[in-house]
Order: C-alpha cells, then structure tokens, then sequence
C-alpha cells in the first residue's frame, strides 16, 4: 500500500496592531514534584522533592520554597528529608519494596500536603541507538528506544529524555515484548554531546496526569510543574480546605542510558 503525506500550508496576512491583554493575577498555589525511585530490579532508593510556588502565566521564574519540612512514613518510621537548594530536599533510602505504602507529608507554612502510594516495578530499558529518521525539517535526531515490557500487567512509562523532552506511553500494543519506537529531537539538539535518557515505570494514575499535564504545559523552560496553565490536581490532600498543592508524589523504579548523537 502506498501511503501519501500532505503538507498543508496557509498563509495569513493581517495588520500589525500590537493588541495588550491584561490577564488576571492567579492566587499562588504550592506545586509538589515528589518521586521516590529505585533502579530496576531492585536497590538503594532516593526521595527527591521539589517543592515551589505557580507563577503568572507568562513569567520565566521559578519561586522556590526553602523552608518547608519534608518527612517520609513507611514501616513506623518518620524519616527527614534534607533541603539542598533552589527548593529541592532529598533522603537516600537502603531499601524500599512492593506491596508497602509510602506516605509523603511536605509542611508549607503550617499546612500539611500529603500523598500516599506504593512502589510500581518496571519493564527494562534494553538500549538506545541514533537512527537516520526525520520528520518536517530534515536536521531532527532520531533516538531508537527498546524497552521489554512485563506481561500481563498493564504498565505504563514514562520517558525523560533531558532537555525538558517528556513522553509517555502504554503497553496496550506491546504487553510482554520488547518494542521500539523512535523519538525525535528537534534541530537544536547538540551534537556529540552527552545526555541521559530514563525511562520510569508508572501506574494509569499518574499516566493520566502527565498525559493531560504535557498537553497544557507545552514543556517549556522550568519542565511542566513551572507554571501552573490550569488547576490540575495531582494525589496530595491538604490539611486546609482553602488551600490545595499542585503535583504528583511516584514510588517508582528506573532505568537510564547514555546517548550521543553524531
């Protein structure tokens, strides 16, 4: 079967009046990008949290929030993160497993967001390789990605692929095989020069979020938490009715590989 590909192109042609429109000014709101991760297959884990505040639609900065208490509750312990800087706050951890609940509990100013959920395991990340692929402008970068999927399970991923690029996908065409499938980088994308693309074992939960929060957020500079385009809640329950907390707190596993692009 021969398949055809066409390119529409319109063309408009207006005046040049400069239109200013005033948008209101949004409440700030505290957004929380919470992941607790292992490697796959099993070893130590790390929490890592970010914690800050939405901004104006149309602002480049990041309000970071360097005075909240971050604790993590599992097996009847309280463990404390450490704040590092520019609002995250970290806790390595020996060991963390299946069928256990993992509660986060960020203290902003007083109230208590919190967010309980369990550890999801991964397929595996089988490798990377530059493919000679393009789309419209002809200087993309194809990256080949396999993966090998666990059966039967329903799994969903979720693809870091630096330079704020996030993808998510599904096994519903590949349930227990190994798949490929290619990613495009547009043509800024540096050559001979390293990156790290993860891979992230999700439930349907967060891979919902992610799908309706990539749509929206357009993945500019700052990653999709930066600025908050509309009020997607994500699992934390405040202690406050008045105020609620963007963003998502994962247990997950990971994997990641280098990729160079000549």
């Amino acid at each position: 079967m021969r398949k055809l590909f066409f390119l529409l192109s319109i063309v408009f042609v207006s005046c040049e009046d400069v239109i200013t429109v005033d948008l209101p000014n949004a409440p700030e709101q505290v957004v929380i990008d919470a992941e607790l991760s292992r490697p796959q297959g099993g070893g130590a884990a790390q929490l890592r949290v970010l914690v800050t505040k939405t901004t104006d639609f149309y602002s480049a900065d990041i309000i970071t929030v360097d005075n909240a208490s971050v604790s993590l509750l599992f097996d009847n312990q309280v463990l404390f993160a450490n704040h590092n800087e520019g609002g995250e706050y970290l806790l390595d951890i020996a060991e963390i497993t299946i069928d256990k609940e993992y509660q986060l509990v960020v203290d902003v100013d007083g109230v208590l967001y919190t967010a309980t959920e369990e550890l999801i395991l991964s397929g595996t990340f089988d490798g990377v390789l530059q493919g000679d692929g393009q789309l419209f402008s002809g200087n993309e970068t194809e990256a080949l990605i396999t993966l090998t999927d666990r059966p039967g399970l329903g799994n969903y991923y979720l693809f870091d692929f630096s330079y704020n690029n996030l993808f998510v996908t599904r096994d519903r065409f590949y349930d227990g095989q190994q798949f490929t499938f290619s990613f495009f980088y547009d043509d800024l994308f540096p050559k001979n020069e390293e990156v790290i693309i993860r891979m992230v074992g999700i439930d349907e939960d967060f891979f919902t979020y992610m799908q309706i929060l990539l749509s929206h957020s357009g993945q500019n500079g700052g990653g999709p938490f930066a600025t908050a385009t509309s009020t997607l809640l994500g699992n934390f329950v405040s202690s406050e009715k008045e105020t609620i907390a963007l963003g998502y707190f994962r247990v997950v596993e990971s994997s990641s590989l280098p990729f160079t692009a000549e």
